[in-house]
C-alpha cells in the first residue's frame, strides 16, 4: 500500500483555501478579489431563450440522497463505456438502494463516447434503465474536468475548449434528446468540476463559454429537467467557482469536503447565502472526504449526512464501490480525504458496506419527492 500522500490537486488546494479563509475571517486571493480590484461582471450566457424546466423542479433538495458511481471495472471514465458491463453495472447499482439511495450521478464523456456513438449512446441508455429498475433517478453527468496528477480519470481538458469546438455538441444532441421528457433524469450536470474561479484569463472565459454552448444545447434538445453544474465552492461576494457559472444553471452546487463539522458548517452558512442571492437552491451532487480508516469514515459521513439534509442541499457521497479508479482503491487514494487519505468508497469490492456506516441501512423517515410512495 501506498502510504505517500500523493500530490495536493487544483480541488483540494482551493477547498483549503476556502475553509481557511472562512476560519479566519478574510478573502483568499485565490477566492476574492482584493477591495481594489473591482470583480468582473460574469457576461451572460450565450443562449436563445428557452422555456424553464418543468420536470423535477422542487425548492430544495433536502431528501436527495445518493452516490456518484465509477464502475469498479474502470481506472478512468472512458473505460466505464468502453468495457460497459450491464449486469455489473445492475449489480453495482443494486449496492446503493442496500442504504435507501435515490439518486445516481452517472458519469459519462465525450471522450469515451466518440470510440462507438452509437453502442456508447446504447449502454448509457441501459445504465439508465439499471438505475431505474432500482428506483432511483439519474443525474447524468455530461462531462469531466477534474483531473489528478498521478491516477488521472480521463475527460476533457483545457486545450480543448478552443472557440468553435463544436464536436461535442452532437455527443450531447445523443445523450439528452431521448431522455429530454424522460421522469428517469432528475437534473442534468453539464460538467463535473470546471476550473474556473473568475473570468480573469482567456483560459476561464474559453471554458465559461464552452459550458454556455452545453448549456444550450441540452435546452435546445428540449430538456425538461433543471440543469445543474458540479461545481466546487463559491462565497457571496467573492470569486468562486459556484458563482462564476451561476448564470447558466437552474441549481447551484458545490462540492463540500470540510474536515470537521465546524468547518462544514462555516460552508454551509457561505452556500445558503449564495444561494440567497442568486435565488436558486443549492445542492451537493459530490461531498464526504474519505479516510482509509473505517471508523473515521464513518464518523465523518454521519455529520455530514445530517448537516447537508437539514441544511436543504442533500447529498450525494463519491463513490459507490471499492474498484480501479483514483480514490475508489486503498493504493491510489487521493489527498481529499482526512489525513490527505481520500479513500472514498462505501462498497467493498466484495459488495459490503464497509464498517461504522451501517447507520445508512436506516430507512429515511421522510422520503423525497420523486420517490414512489
Amino acid at each position: 500500500m501506498n502510504h505517500t500522500p500523493p500530490l495536493m490537486k487544483r480541488r483540494h488546494f482551493l477547498q483549503a483555501a476556502t475553509a481557511a479563509a472562512l476560519a479566519a475571517g478574510v478573502k483568499s486571493p485565490l477566492l476574492a478579489q482584493t477591495p481594489a480590484t473591482p470583480k468582473p461582471a460574469t457576461p451572460a450566457a450565450q443562449n436563445p431563450s428557452f422555456p424553464k424546466p418543468t420536470l423535477h423542479v422542487y425548492p430544495d433538495y433536502s431528501r436527495l440522497r445518493g452516490f456518484n458511481i465509477i464502475p469498479s471495472w474502470a481506472a478512468r471514465i472512458e473505460d466505464a463505456w468502453w468495457f460497459y458491463d450491464g449486469a455489473r453495472m445492475r449489480e453495482e447499482v443494486a449496492l446503493a438502494k442496500q442504504v435507501h439511495a435515490n439518486c445516481i450521478r452517472l458519469w459519462i464523456e465525450y471522450t469515451a463516447w466518440i470510440r462507438d456513438p452509437e453502442k456508447v449512446t446504447a449502454d448509457f441508455m441501459d445504465a439508465v434503465a439499471a438505475i431505474a429498475e432500482n428506483g432511483m433517478k439519474v443525474m447524468p453527468c455530461l462531462f469531466n474536468r477534474w483531473h489528478d496528477a498521478q491516477f488521472d480519470y480521463g475527460g476533457t481538458y483545457v486545450e480543448n475548449m478552443k472557440p468553435g469546438w463544436k464536436q461535442p455538441l452532437e455527443y450531447v444532441k445523443a445523450i439528452v434528446t431521448p431522455l429530454a421528457k424522460d421522469d428517469r433524469i432528475l437534473i442534468w450536470d453539464l460538467c463535473n468540476e470546471p476550473a474556473a474561479h473568475d473570468l480573469n484569463s482567456d483560459a476561464n472565459k474559453n471554458e465559461f463559454a464552452w459550458l454556455s454552448q452545453i448549456a444550450g444545447t441540452v435546452r435546445g434538445s428540449g430538456a425538461q429537467q433543471p440543469i445543474t453544474i458540479g461545481t466546487m465552492n463559491g462565497l457571496v461576494g467573492r470569486t468562486g467557482n459556484v458563482e462564476t457559472f451561476a448564470p447558466l444553471v437552474d441549481v447551484l452546487c458545490a462540492h463540500p469536503y470540510a474536515h470537521s463539522r465546524d468547518e462544514l458548517e462555516k460552508l454551509i452558512t457561505a452556500y445558503r447565502a449564495l444561494s440567497q442571492a442568486q435565488g436558486k437552491p443549492l445542492l451537493a451532487n459530490e461531498t464526504i472526504p474519505g479516510s482509509l480508516n473505517d471508523a473515521t469514515r464513518g464518523e465523518v459521513t454521519r455529520f455530514y449526512t445530517e448537516m447537508l439534509s437539514t441544511a436543504g442541499f442533500g447529498w450525494m457521497g463519491w463513490a459507490l464501490r471499492e474498484g480501479k479508479a483514483i480514490s475508489t482503491r486503498r493504493d491510489r487514494y487521493d489527498g481529499n480525504g482526512i489525513n490527505k487519505e481520500g479513500f472514498h468508497p462505501f462498497f467493498t469490492k466484495e459488495g459490503k458496506l464497509r464498517g461504522s456506516l451501517e447507520f445508512l441501512t436506516e430507512k429515511p423517515k421522510l422520503r423525497a419527492p420523486w420517490e414512489k410512495a
